[in-house]
């Protein structure tokens, strides 16, 4: 065994940091005689063990001139001699040294070397302190980077009671972990340097899950606690980076605590928290039950959007872009919206024929979408008047909400249907002035950003006519209300249905606004035996069911739906299959909940 090989760990970094003294003490000499070699004696001792010096100049790329300021700066910890010797310089202030001797040492070039923007800065590698000009501003170095020196790493002072080790409560195993730790080791290759947001229930999952993760590539996990520092973030940011480079550790952030530090973190990062952060970076989506589905493309999502949800698809973690657009609008329009499962098939909607072609060249927008709005120049002309939207008019119950479920499965992709949401009116009108606006326009941004069809059911509500009679400022308010949503429709690019019974109701101003106005007409007799003979599921025992003799009552499909769910119900209870004294009952029990009598002409052949 060499002598080398024999020197202990603390013995191993004294001489690295004799070595580096020298270095300093050559520089303050004027430079004369032969340089000690640094980089081969560092080498020599780093082929016998770990040193300190020589792990943080490999970690940082630390070299040249950047080095050189960084030693001057740590001078008063590389031995007596060396503290000594710069302690005694013309331009050392508190025997510390000062951008003004290394620029008298090393030349101009150390100027930029310790500019904000520069590696020493950025990575928090120095410690300028207050003052004015270069003569009367000190620098040294954090007391965690002189453990670091010596062998132990340890926390930077600064950040010492705001960043903590995060315990392993999880499987290393788990497939959910590696899957995380796989996309975490991707993003922070990634040329965009993407982060990775956790969407998940409560913050003690979020944070074992990410600690997991970190902790399977072989880091050390650290939760960061913002209340515990009052420092501005680009501080904050820098000894950060430093500390984990150092302590070779991972981050996992709350979304409260991530703006705009997410932006400056060079360290594999993790968020948890919703809503998402603004960030500049691209925000990949970690959802526990990830679709399978290919990326969708072409979906009408705004910018950040488009680049969040492919930057998710391309880390392997939600592979979907629709499910990922899906996952976000859902997010955004709680509370003012409900998703519906599009179940309605073509054969189960019975109308006349025009209308039904109405509805097919609707559902076909898709398809020639991109050929008219952009290989035809529509989109460079205006922006406005893009979308497609459409007013559904007719009594209740004639299928209007059946239409638009046909119409958000026609507009889905890759074989999945649009989502489809109801908007709630009694959750977007408020009596607070500008509370309103505010709703209209989140539900529509959501929308916009997720490819997601918006029914407007009872519309008249919203879409109703502005008063020429303006009496108070309630009516001014109505008015301003409906100008907003007017002018939010015409530029909304995604597809918007709005059902009414009462199209008479419905301003002027949006008639010119909708891509299509669909009457849906209370179906006539002929209508009405379709509606009866599609109505009951293939799988419904029937017997003696005479359809034209149902077709001779005055009922919209929405009123023979619910009588053919109630006799269903009724024969069950009977343990006989359907017959038409249960839809007999059941009409008279319909009608009867409306305070209508049946009339019995109607009747004849139901018996």
């Amino acid at each position: 065994m060499t002598q080398e090989a024999r020197i202990p760990p603390a013995a191993l970094q004294a001489r690295a940091l004799d070595i580096a003294g020298e270095r300093v003490r050559w520089l303050l000499s004027g430079q004369t005689g032969t340089p000690p070699d640094l980089d081969a004696g560092l080498a020599t001792l780093a082929a016998i063990g770990p040193v300190g010096l020589h792990e943080l100049c490999t970690r940082f790329g630390l070299s040249g001139i950047a080095r050189d300021v960084f030693l001057l700066a740590a001078a008063p910890e590389l031995g007596a001699e060396t503290a000594h010797a710069i302690a005694s310089h013309p331009l050392s202030l508190k025997s510390c040294a000062t951008p003004a001797m290394a620029t008298q040492l090393l030349g101009p070039e150390s100027i930029a070397a310790l500019a904000p923007n520069a590696l020493l800065s950025q990575a928090a590698l120095i410690t300028l302190s207050t003052g004015t000009g270069l003569a009367h501003r000190s620098l040294s170095i954090d007391p965690g980077l002189v453990q670091f020196l010596h062998g132990v790493p340890a926390l930077g002072a600064v950040l010492a009671h705001a960043l903590t080790p995060k315990s392993i409560d999880f499987p290393l195993g788990n497939d959910e972990a590696a899957r995380l730790a796989t996309a975490l080791s991707t993003a922070h290759g990634d040329p965009e340097r993407p982060i990775i947001h956790l969407n998940l229930p409560d913050r003690l999952s979020a944070e074992n899950l990410g600690a997991a993760a970190i902790a399977h590539l072989g880091l050390t996990p650290f939760v960061f606690d913002h209340d515990a520092t009052d420092l501005p973030a680009a501080r904050v940011a820098a000894e950060l980076n430093r500390d984990l480079v150092l302590l070779n550790g991972g981050l996992i952030l709350t979304a409260s605590d991530a703006s705009p530090l997410a932006d400056l973190i060079t360290a594999p990062c993790l968020i948890w928290g919703n809503p998402a952060p603004m960030t500049r970076r691209p925000l990949a989506e970690f959802a526990t039950k990830p679709s399978a589905t290919e990326l969708a493309p072409g979906l009408s999502l705004s910018p950040t959007q488009t680049r969040n949800a492919q930057v998710t698809y391309r880390l392997g973690l939600a592979p979907s872009l629709t499910a990922t657009a899906r996952e976000r609008a859902a997010r955004a329009l709680d509370g003012l919206a409900q998703p519906i499962a599009p179940q309605a098939r073509w054969d189960d909607l019975i109308l006349p024929e025009a209308q039904m072609e109405q509805l097919r060249q609707l559902a076909a927008y898709q398809t020639h979408q991109k050929q008219v709005l952009s290989d035809w120049g529509f989109r460079a002309q205006s922006a406005r008047g893009l979308g497609l939207a459409a007013l559904f008019a007719g009594p209740s119950g004639t299928g209007k909400t059946m239409a638009a479920e046909l119409v958000a499965a026609a507009l889905g992709q890759n074989g999945e249907d649009a989502a489809l949401y109801r908007v709630d009116l009694s959750a977007i009108v408020s009596k607070y002035i500008g509370e309103t606006e505010k709703n209209i326009a989140r539900i529509f941004d959501a929308a916009e950003n997720s490819g997601a069809v918006l029914l407007f059911d009872e519309g008249e509500a919203l879409f109703g006519k502005r008063t020429t009679d303006v009496k108070d400022s309630m009516d001014r308010h109505a008015n301003t209300e409906t100008a907003y949503l007017l002018q939010r429709l015409e530029c909304y690019t995604g597809c918007a249905i709005v059902t009414t019974n009462l199209r008479q109701t419905v301003d002027e101003a949006f008639l010119r606004r909708f891509r299509v106005v669909m009457d849906f007409p209370f179906p006539d007799a002929a209508h009405r035996e379709q509606i009866w003979r599609v109505i009951f599921p293939a799988e419904t025992p029937l017997e003696g069911i005479n359809y034209a003799a149902l077709s001779k009552l005055a009922i919209s499909g929405g009123f023979i739906r619910s009588i053919a769910l109630s006799a269903a119900f009724m024969a069950a209870g009977d343990r006989t299959a359907i017959t038409m004294a249960h839809l007999s009952r059941a009409a008279r029990s319909e009608l009867g909940k409306l305070g209508k009598p049946l009339p019995e002409n109607q009747l004849r052949g139901w018996a």
